[in-house]
């Protein structure tokens, strides 16, 4: 119920921007969340009654609108022009929380403009004094990718999705995304143009390397629409393939007149073929239906029925596994955990993968091998795990996850201090924005209410931009309608559990908030929570006052000094004792990107006090049973 009153409050989704000077930027390393800004025919007067109007656009959000446009009046004089668009793959609450940032960019800079105009990395917001509701083909900006490709493949590729693009978009209303081959594509026209003029503005962007030459990625724009591809998954959501076409009718037999026996014959003949046509096919089935059930069965003779999910993604074979990772050579393992190994490999394309090999077993091992199958290839989202595929074969249970060369957050947290320097304040603000969305994506949008139970340091894998994605699902579960539930195993890491949870099995989207807080503190502290001496240290250092003397020294002087307090109290919260005291997700992505957001003040955790004895007694327990940490450390790992 919690979650859909906060959806009322879904701010107005992204503004498609139109940018009159075209500009050039080379990619930095980390693609920008903020792309551009600009502000125009500025005046000396506050202009804050502009965005106090475009608020009423809110309402359009909770509806699901994903564009529209206004027009209002200021001063009762001054005409003002409006129009929102969301990116089609954005869920709602993506796209609220991008035009929060959005709006707080505009708001900040751009305080006395009748006119401004922003791009986030998801989301257009703008304003005129001037109408702009018209077809603009002048090309607004390109940011291209500093990395270059000359393998025919990927160009053929990337060529293949812009023609895939341009002949989709204009038929879906404006929107599509093209998977080939690695490359992801999406392109978007302004909702106030037509399909004609969307396909004639997306021409203009399909000779790509005029702009951006042979480069990897490249984000390009005019004043009506927008194109973007990369080889990494960028989309917030994928969408379902569409459904498939329903066979036609057959043709209506030719009815013969009265009388016309000959006809009556043919009439006959032409039914009859058919018929047994069809019944022979179907028998035929039958047989090869029977026959692979056979064969399966004798296969997969000690596997429960029931077990294979419907989506799976690629089968892969353990013949085409086993040579990817040279017969599951030691050399090529890269971690390992109770429930198995962990083996980088490369299939015989080139495309490098992480396989989590379980270990041959009991029915619960199985039942978590499924259980992520199932679980994983039913989410889609920016920030959680690819999962490519599976292989069950000859008892062997193995999933095909996306391989991540940068590995686990844990690694730059705790690692080397070279490996350490690569996380600015900003990039560490981004992974803890990041895996707040993606947490909140599986407590309330995905289509199953999905408790992770196990969220730290080494399950939080960084891509090649540095962007956080939630791994090992391994020992998540599928919530049901309630929202506590008693267990009898307890699955987890110390350091992270949330007290009701480590003490007496009450499972709750709250476990997850609880982990996310204690992540937080490691991610600015660059310090571990072993045996809550880090949550500890922080909140004495708040009472006194010093949150900032907590912060990794190893950041110097880069600190946003606000923000840095922000997160210390939005975590502190997060820890609560009692679970209901905890913000749900959806509201911490909120906090993040709205500084206006009021924050009340959090408790002092009774558990503070007594945690010292709470984990020796914990240990002593015999009801309960914690799960090997170093499963999560080495699923990140393998997925990375």
């Amino acid at each position: 119920m919690a979650a859909h009153l906060l959806r009322l409050f879904y701010f107005f989704s992204f503004l498609f921007c139109t940018l009159p000077q075209p500009s050039l930027q080379t990619l930095p390393a980390d693609f920008p969340s903020f792309i551009y800004q600009e502000c125009l025919v500025n005046t000396s007067s506050s202009v804050a009654s502009i965005f106090s109007a475009l608020q009423n656009f809110s309402v359009m959000a909770v509806q699901g609108i994903k564009y529209s446009e206004a027009s209002f009046s200021i001063y009762d004089r001054n005409p003002v022009y409006a129009a929102f668009q969301c990116r089609g793959d954005l869920t709602a609450h993506s796209c609220y929380v991008c035009v929060v940032d959005a709006t707080h960019h505009l708001y900040g800079l751009c305080p006395n403009s009748l006119a401004a105009r922003v791009q986030l990395d998801g989301c257009f917001l703008r304003y005129d004094n001037r109408s702009f509701f018209s077809l603009d083909l002048n090309v607004s900006f390109s940011i291209c990718d500093s990395q270059e490709t000359s393998d025919v493949t990927y160009l053929t590729a990337i060529q293949e999705v812009m023609e895939g693009i341009l002949s989709l978009a204009p038929k879906q209303g404006g929107f599509a995304v093209v998977v080939n081959n690695g490359v992801f594509g999406v392109a978007q026209c302004i909702g106030y143009i037509n399909s004609s003029e969307c396909s004639r503005c997306l021409t203009t962007f399909s000779n790509y390397s005029a702009y951006c030459g042979s480069a990897m990625r490249m984000q390009i724009s005019s004043g009506s629409c927008y194109y973007r591809f990369e080889f990494s998954n960028f989309l917030d959501t994928l969408p379902s393939p569409p459904p498939a076409t329903a066979p036609a009718a057959p043709p209506t037999p030719y009815a013969a007149p009265a009388g016309d026996s000959g006809s009556k014959v043919v009439i006959i003949i032409g039914v009859m073929i058919p018929v047994l046509g069809i019944t022979i096919v179907g028998i035929a089935i039958l047989i090869y239906c029977h026959k692979k059930r056979r064969f399966k069965g004798a296969r997969f003779e000690r596997q429960p029925s029931g077990l294979l999910g419907k989506s799976l993604g690629k089968v892969f074979s353990l013949q085409e596994l086993q040579t990817a990772t040279q017969g599951f050579h030691p050399i090529n393992k890269i971690g390992e955990g109770g429930f198995g190994d962990v083996y980088k490999g490369t299939l015989l394309d080139g495309q490098e993968i992480a396989i989590k090999k379980l270990k041959s077993g009991n029915e619960a091992q199985t039942k978590e091998f499924l259980n992520e199958v199932n679980l994983i290839t039913s989410v889609q989202h920016r920030n959680l795990i690819t999962l490519l595929g599976c292989c069950v074969e000859d008892s062997q249970k193995i999933l095909v996850y996306e391989y991540l060369p940068n590995q686990s957050l844990d690694g730059f947290l705790f690692g080397e201090a070279q490996k350490k320097n690569l996380l600015s304040w900003r990039t560490r603000y981004e992974i803890i924005f990041g895996m707040a969305k993606g947490l909140a994506y599986l407590h309330e949008e995905s289509q199953f209410r999905i408790i992770h139970r196990d969220i730290k340091a080494s399950n939080i894998l960084l891509d090649n931009h540095l962007r956080p994605v939630i791994a090992d699902f391994g020992i998540a579960r599928l919530a049901g309608a309630d929202a506590t539930h008693l267990i009898t195993r307890v699955v987890g890491t110390r350091g992270y559990l949330a007290p009701e949870y480590a003490t007496y099995g009450e499972l709750s989207d709250k476990v997850d908030v609880f982990s996310f807080g204690v992540v937080c503190l490691e991610i600015i502290t660059a310090m571990q929570n072993r045996a809550g001496s880090l949550v500890k240290l922080v909140w004495e250092h708040y009472e006194d006052g010093k949150v900032a003397d907590v912060g990794d020294r190893s950041l110097g002087n880069a600190v946003a000094t606000d923000e840095f307090a922000r997160v210390v109290h939005i975590s502190l919260l997060c820890i609560q004792d009692n679970p209901k005291h905890r913000p749900p997700m959806s509201k911490i992505t909120v906090w993040i990107s709205a500084a206006t957001e009021i924050l009340e003040k959090p408790i002092k955790p009774a558990f503070l006090s007594y945690s010292a004895c709470a984990q020796s007694s914990d240990e002593q327990a015999t009801s309960r049973s914690i799960s090997s940490a170093n499963l999560a450390t080495s699923a990140e790992k393998s997925t990375n």
